[in-house]
């Protein structure tokens, strides 16, 4: 997995981790927990704890060959949306992670 750096990944609560080989972009708020998913169309699917029913991540299959990467604030919104997070914050983490995956290709 190609992780963004800490010091633009963490925030008190989300964690955002890019696994390149499978394209598969992951967004967790909090500590990982056991969790059941919704699937949303361009391969969205958002988690929600099994303990409480609350919302705890969202995971996006194909992220690259969704065009994820090209509608960032779209997916920062949708994200933002379910946690509640900060939609600001959660755009730079995915410009971080555009970055850190289009350096990798390049390599």
């Amino acid at each position: 997995m190609a992780a963004v750096p800490k010091s633009l990944a963490k925030a008190p609560r989300l964690t955002v981790d890019y696994d390149r080989r499978n394209d598969v972009l992951y967004v967790l708020d909090g500590r990982p927990r056991p969790a059941e998913g919704e699937d949303l169309p361009g391969g969205i699917v958002r988690r929600y704890a099994l303990d409480d029913n609350s919302p705890c991540g969202v995971t996006i299959i194909g992220y690259r060959r969704n065009h994820w990467p090209k509608k960032v604030r779209e997916l920062a919104e949708i994200i933002a949306d379910h946690l509640p997070a900060d939609v600001d914050q959660v755009e730079q983490f995915l410009d971080a992670v555009t970055a850190s995956t289009q350096a990798q290709v390049k390599s």
